[in-house]
């Protein structure tokens, strides 16, 4: 599984690099230095299901660049945001150094994240779309939140549901599977942007 681990760390340090492009691409970092109230589209959404997090501690799990996790931040909350890419996480500490936004960053796997932050003393643990596909086990990842949650802590997910991942978008006649829609013991691992090996 290290290996895999590594080559997904890869993946996210090479993406990080071109996700904080300043403007035109990515996530156009340059509008949250330029607008100190902008909030990330993703958190927009959130908002009003999120209610409110001023004053919670708040974890972000697997936080890339930082872009949701100073938004949380912007909303009142106590955050601190956790991701296992190095270069995700040096572009989320240049942003809010650049916009001021009180944010903590730590960098770790998310299985290890009890090993590097308090347990339960989380308000409120968040993750937002596109994180538990990345996972080998979403049990193992439940159970590091309920670990960081303090009693009557909270846990705020919106992820696409897993048929959404199993779908084939080259193809565009109909709906077609592609992919496994249940955990598979080892992960897929892409050659190329139009093809997958099956590594089990």
């Amino acid at each position: 599984m290290t290996d895999y681990l590594d080559a997904n760390r890869d993946n996210w340090n090479d993406r990080a690099s071109a996700h904080a492009t300043r403007s035109g691409v990515g996530y156009q970092v340059q509008r949250y230095i330029d607008d100190r109230r902008l909030i990330s589209d993703v958190v927009g959404f959130d908002r009003d299901r999120l209610g409110s997090v001023e004053r919670l501690r708040t974890v972000h799990l697997q936080c890339h660049i930082g872009t949701d996790t100073l938004s949380l931040a912007r909303l009142g909350a106590r955050v601190t945001g956790l991701d296992f890419s190095p270069v995700a996480l040096d572009e989320a500490r240049r942003l809010v150094a650049e916009t001021g936004d009180d944010v903590d960053f730590v960098e770790a796997d998310v299985y290890s994240a009890l090993s590097v932050l308090e347990p339960q003393s989380f308000d409120l643990v968040y993750t937002g779309i596109g994180a538990l596909c990345w996972l080998p086990s979403v049990q193992r990842w439940a159970e590091v939140v309920a670990g960081l949650l303090k009693p009557g802590g909270r846990l705020f997910i919106r992820e696409g549901h897993p048929i959404l991942w199993t779908m084939d978008e080259r193809l565009t006649d109909d709906l077609h599977l592609r992919f496994p829609y249940f955990e598979q013991k080892a992960p897929l691992e892409w050659n190329d942007e139009a093809s997958y090996v099956e590594t089990d």
